[in-house]
């Protein structure tokens, strides 16, 4: 039983704060009826309430943890039976590791889980309501340090328990975003669907754990050291999380980018993506293996 809105709906994952909230606000400043998601109730009430207070729009808060399946699967089942439209799909939220490596609680790295099994089963659940309300747009919050994982994945080890470094897993969950993009922009060519990715910038927010928003001028080297340390202190003044979320809104909303599609960018403008991003092949290999990932649900 739907819960009667006519508006166009948009869905911002991680909307409790930075790059999320200001998204959220200016979707609905836009005239969208926002679906904010937050792991934490209280914080996502919160800004809830924040983005109210500055638009006077109505905007609904959701929980969703992208570190669960059982939580992705309860929000796609809340929003298909409140919601009979869904305009906009944002996928924002993901986190950077910190210095010891985790898991999601079906037994994946944490990056990779949250950053790109998350939004891969999050968009298959709500695949054919998105559908049957085109022109409908996806859009992926991915970062310049996909670069930082020049050799491709490691598909012998996409959990990283060999190999872990933290750094090295954000760049290659930022770089599979890309992947199912791509892969996602093809199969839904013709349907009114467009699908594209974006880096928002060096942005001073916090994405679950602290981190930089952008580790492309940082991540190839290990923060522990004097290369490290250069290479952070020659980073860019950093954008406000309103700046970022320009990007992600422009992309949502441009009526100049209504069919463009299966396109990265860079900020606002459309970017060429290295050879090995470019890679269908290995676009579809990982498309075909989260596939295989989401249906089994390994253990530790």
């Amino acid at each position: 039983m739907n819960n009667g809105v006519t508006q166009p709906v948009a869905i911002v994952t991680g909307a409790n704060t930075g790059i999320g909230l200001e998204t959220a606000l200016g979707l609905a400043e836009r005239g969208l009826r926002v679906v904010a998601t937050a792991r934490d109730p209280e914080r996502g009430a919160t800004a809830v309430a924040e983005i109210e207070r500055r638009t006077g729009k109505t905007v609904d808060l959701l929980p969703l943890d992208l570190a669960s399946f059982v939580s992705i699967r309860e929000f796609a089942a809340t929003v298909l039976d409140r919601y009979p439209r869904i305009d906009v799909l944002v996928h924002n939220a993901g986190l950077a590791p910190g210095g010891h490596r985790w898991e999601t609680q079906e037994g994946f790295e944490a990056a990779f889980g949250v950053n790109h099994l998350g939004p891969f089963l999050l968009t298959s659940l709500l695949r054919e309501r998105i559908i049957a309300r085109a022109p409908a747009r996806i859009v992926i919050v991915s970062s310049g340090a996909y670069r930082a994982a020049p050799d491709g994945l490691c598909f012998d080890d996409l959990q990283h328990r060999e190999r872990f470094h933290s750094l090295q897993v954000y760049a290659e969950s930022k770089l599979a975003n890309l992947y199912f993009m791509q892969i996602l922009a093809r199969q839904l060519a013709g349907s009114g669907v467009t699908v594209n990715a974006l880096n928002p910038g060096y942005v001073a927010t916090q994405l679950g754990q602290p981190r930089e928003a952008d580790l492309a001028h940082a991540v190839t080297v290990p923060r522990d050291n004097a290369a490290s340390n250069a290479a952070l202190a020659n980073l860019p003044e950093p954008l406000t999380a309103a700046r970022g979320a320009v990007p992600s809104i422009t992309l949502a909303t441009s009526p100049e980018l209504a069919t463009t599609t299966g396109v990265y960018f860079e900020r606002t403008k459309p970017a060429t993506l290295t050879p090995v991003a470019a890679d269908l092949g290995l676009a579809q290999r990982l498309w075909d293996e989260s596939e295989r990932l989401v249906a089994l649900h390994p253990a530790h």
